[in-house]
């Protein structure tokens, strides 16, 4: 009986590493999910955004380049993030890959983004695939150490079917100046 109580014991001791790290790689993917999800959020917010301060010292950004509105002006000219969260009417991201190891994850996100297109009356999609490559710092928090998106086609497993319908949200945000009943008589000769 002892040995068997003996036994039991050597069985719980050997299982609480391995606990630990279930634990610890949990708070891990929540870290690393956390980053992803509060770089799209500043990329989402127009005005001043704060995306850069998620980059890893010696960090490599190989996404779509800003674009200077006034590049010729001797002022600070504003610019134009051109990732596709940025540009959307509206934008959704799943990640289809997430890799952890103890210093460094891996996340491969397909990013959706809607558009209107007031000629045609209808909602489009276009989409890119993004790599993201974090680094757990040593103070336990996790940045991106490299960064790289592109556009992509959509395979038909990906299509969203059916399409939202972001006429009205088009006509209160981005097209509050066209008129509504205009474009869809003119949808007719398109």
């Amino acid at each position: 009986m002892a040995v068997r109580a003996f036994l039991v014991f050597l069985l719980m001791l050997a299982s609480l590493p391995a606990a630990a790290q279930s634990v610890r790689a949990e708070s891990d993917e929540a870290a690393v999910r956390a980053v992803i999800a509060t770089w799209y959020g500043e990329l989402r917010k127009s005005g001043d955004r704060k995306h850069w301060q998620l980059f890893a010292p010696g960090a490599i950004d190989g996404g779509p380049p800003e674009t200077e509105i006034n590049p010729g002006s001797r002022a600070l000219s504003p610019t134009i993030s051109n990732e596709l969260a940025a540009k959307a009417l509206t934008f959704t991201y799943e990640l289809d890959v997430l890799k952890i190891d103890g210093r460094f994850a891996k996340a491969i996100v397909w990013e959706r983004g809607y558009f209107y297109a007031f000629a045609a009356q209808r909602t489009y999609e276009t989409a890119a695939s993004a790599l993201f490559v974090l680094e757990k710092q040593d103070d336990g928090r996790w940045l991106i150490l490299a960064h790289q998106a592109q556009s992509a086609g959509i395979p038909p497993t990906k299509r969203t079917d059916p399409m939202p319908d972001l006429r009205d949200l088009f006509y209160r945000t981005q097209g509050k100046t066209r008129d509504p009943a205009a474009d869809a008589r003119q949808a007719d000769k398109f």
